[in-house]
């Protein structure tokens, strides 16, 4: 357990099937917060959704703050590259570092995994997030409604200097 960023106890743990309606519930809000229309966010429960199955077939990892759940990360696939499926702060939790912490972890674990590559496809609104720790766009995916495109994003965990190219300019690519 550590402090917040804002203070408060934080608690990084795997998550429990008992918590999944609590995680869909925090996914939910996290969306609505953009103020999408609430057909979008019908449109998105099902990827939005968190349930036993996934529990089992991902790496799943919630953020306590002062024993509360306030967050949720998940990592699928597999080496070489591996995806960030869902990160989620609830908004009253929002600005408080949780975000920051469970990406962190996330990132930690596809570098303990030996991946090369952790892929993100994000939320416009979230982009500025991703860059600020490290992400980089590399392109779009298609999302609904149709029409609707999302930035792909990518980033290296492993550490500096670990297999990674130096880019033009001396940083890292």
């Amino acid at each position: 357990m550590s402090r917040g960023r804002a203070g408060g106890n934080v608690t990084l743990r795997a998550a429990r099937p008992a918590e999944t309606a609590r995680l869909t519930a925090i996914a939910l809000a996290a969306k609505a917060h953009w103020g999408y229309p609430a057909a979008w966010l019908e449109l998105w429960r099902p990827s939005l959704t968190f349930d036993a199955e996934l529990l089992a077939r991902a790496w799943v990892r919630v953020a306590e703050l002062d024993g509360a759940l306030r967050g949720v990360v998940a990592l699928g696939g597999e080496p070489p590259a591996v995806e960030l499926t869902h990160l989620w702060v609830d908004p009253p939790a929002m600005g408080r570092g949780l975000g920051r912490r469970l990406l962190s972890a996330a990132v930690a674990e596809a570098r303990r995994r030996g991946a090369a590559r952790l892929t993100i496809v994000a939320d416009p609104h979230a982009v500025a997030f991703y860059e600020r720790l490290g992400a980089r766009t590399i392109g779009e995916e298609p999302s609904s409604p149709a029409g609707r495109m999302l930035p792909l994003m990518a980033l290296d965990p492993r550490p500096a200097g670990a297999g990674r190219r130096r880019g033009k300019h001396g940083g890292e690519s």
